[in-house]
């Protein structure tokens, strides 16, 4: 099955709280199956759970890792979204503005695979979305 939308990080991570949003729980259950990651997002999660000192709360994050990998189809960044980043990136320095690094990829990966990219940070993918095909959801607020 083809995966419709692409998570953010912030998305992801909102799984492994004491206290997740519901609403963003409910919105992934019910698409579930149309979800995936970006490489990307996987080198966050994992250099944020590398970094952590020893610990109950690191071992938790561990295997919310593990369930992560298992649960999620990773989307590769490759040769087209470097493309797309590099051309956006180029656009918003033009205009004398910046884009997140990290971000730029994941946005890049989303429009490079006609996928939605759910984040809560959608002011970080602003330059993105006016400058290319990005679209975006932000489930906390739908």
């Amino acid at each position: 099955m083809k995966k419709t939308y692409l998570l953010d990080t912030n998305i992801v991570s909102e799984f492994s709280k004491d206290k997740p949003n519901e609403q963003v729980l409910e919105f992934y259950r019910a698409r579930k199956d149309l979800c995936a990651i970006s490489a990307v997002t996987w080198q966050e999660l994992t250099r944020g759970v590398s970094r952590m000192p020893e610990g109950r709360k690191k071992q938790y994050l561990e295997k919310c890792l593990s369930h992560y990998e298992e649960d999620f189809e990773v989307i590769s960044f490759d040769k087209f979204s470097a493309q797309i980043c590099g051309e956006i990136q180029a656009a918003a320095e033009k205009d004398g503005k910046t884009v997140p690094y990290y971000d730029s990829q994941i946005a890049a990966t989303a429009v490079s695979n006609g996928m939605v990219l759910v984040t809560h940070n959608t002011s970080d993918f602003e330059q993105f979305k006016e400058k290319s095909f990005l679209r975006l959801e932000d489930w906390f607020t739908a």
